[in-house]
């Protein structure tokens, strides 16, 4: 039973997907990024590919500590919207409401990642 390939080709053809694959499964890895945000004595940590990283960590304080979003939140809350949805906590209220989620996601973030950039806020992003 002979063949068109020699099975010496064969084998090296495996051997060359096998480490194509590992290749490219490391550097895929390598966009998991973790980003540790420090603003006013307080760390928040988001994890991401290496640009979204520090938004993400920026999501974390706008929704913990952001006296505006706060503030939105608690208006949100008593209204029919908010009861209506049974009133949820901060995490989870970004989700019921688009008004919410995009004040977190793009005006709180972007504000926040602003104060990395000019030293307001520290911001340190680590990737694997």
């Amino acid at each position: 039973m002979s063949s068109k390939f020699p099975r010496n080709t064969v084998g090296l053809s495996v051997a060359l997907f096998l480490l194509f694959a590992a290749v490219l499964a490391c550097s895929r890895g390598s966009n998991k990024c973790t980003a540790t945000l420090t603003y006013q004595g307080k760390t928040y940590t988001g994890i991401g590919k290496k640009d979204e990283a520090v938004s993400f960590a920026c999501n974390k304080y706008c929704i913990a500590d952001d006296s505006e979003y706060d503030a939105m939140y608690r208006i949100w809350l008593d209204s029919p919207e908010g009861r209506a949805k049974g009133s949820p906590p901060k995490e989870k209220a970004i989700y019921e409401s688009k008004r919410l989620l995009d004040f977190v996601t793009i005006t709180c973030a972007n504000r926040c990642v602003g104060w990395t950039q000019s030293g307001r806020a520290q911001a340190e992003t680590k990737c694997d």
